[in-house]
């Protein structure tokens, strides 16, 4: 669904230049014609140029695996019968003590934000402080809707020693491209304290509560569909029906290996009987936003 809308979109972008430069109608008249400002093209050349476009277009999005990774997670959540909600990005690392920006919380997420090239305009800057913690929070968005934040925050644990740390995420309602930030997450994130973590999550709605079994029948699929054996599984029926299952599928590039396991791919169905809907969600390597 992801890669349709992703060429379609590239795609329609082309034919409207192409239109913009080109008289159709005078075509036939070929050679030498001129019509405001226009020039015809041959139709071999044209078919030649539309080629090339395309290919290019293929070798991009084949050569780009984030973009790739967002489409079969989002493949995954409408496979459920969900509707898409949200797509979400978040990269976070515990900071080098030793960075000059460490001591500074609020330059540390300034600093982040202008590696990331996030816009200055509308931005909001929340600082909070508590007992054990204290933290700036610069929150805007990008001019397609995307939502972002850059957080820094800084621990004292135990008391007089402090671990920092930074989170970026950018957020929207419709896919975001991932490509564009996922790279660009972690080389900042290695900036300030090596190997940091970036995570991918979709998320959908499905307009009715599911029960429990039907919420487990779910997700199996929808693990089954990803190729990947189920390692961990997490029910709760305490307040809402809840199922998450845990693996590692052949489709996702990052993975994370914690208590004897590696996995790559999470997901979670969650019904909701005040609603009365289910919450759908795939991640990699695994859901960090709140669900």
């Amino acid at each position: 669904m992801s890669s349709h809308n992703f060429f379609k979109n590239k795609f329609t972008d082309l034919t409207e230049f192409i239109k913009s430069r080109v008289d159709f109608k005078a075509a036939e008249r070929w050679p030498g014609y001129f019509s405001e400002g226009r020039k015809v093209i041959p139709a071999a050349l044209l078919l030649l140029a539309l080629s090339l476009a395309l290919f290019t277009l293929v070798t991009v999005f084949a050569e780009d695996p984030a973009a790739k990774e967002e489409a079969f997670l989002l493949e995954l959540v409408a496979s459920s019968g969900a509707g898409l909600n949200t797509v979400n990005l978040t990269g976070w690392v515990r900071v080098d003590e030793t960075s000059s920006s460490a001591g500074n919380i609020e330059k540390l997420a300034q600093n982040a934000a202008t590696w990331l090239n996030l816009p200055e305009t509308g931005r909001k800057v929340e600082k909070w402080r508590n007992s054990y913690a204290y933290g700036v929070n610069l929150k805007g968005q990008l001019n397609d809707g995307t939502v972002y934040s850059v957080l820094g925050q800084a621990l004292d644990i135990p008391e007089g020693q402090k671990a920092s740390h930074l989170m970026l995420s950018v957020s929207g309602t419709g896919e975001i491209q991932a490509g564009r930030f996922q790279e660009k997450f972690y080389q900042v994130l290695e900036r300030y304290g090596g190997k940091g973590r970036v995570a991918l999550t979709c998320s959908g709605k499905i307009g009715k509560e599911l029960t429990g079994p039907e919420l487990a029948a779910e997700a199996e699929k929808m693990m089954e569909l990803a190729g990947a054996a189920v390692q961990e599984r997490t029910t709760r029926t305490t307040r809402d029906n809840l199922v998450s299952l845990t693996g590692l599928s052949p489709h996702f590039s990052h993975n994370l290996k914690y208590a004897g396991k590696e996995v790559n791919l999470n997901v979670a169905l969650r019904s909701n009987p005040g609603e009365h809907v289910t919450y759908v969600y795939a991640a990699s390597p695994l859901i960090f936003t709140e669900y």
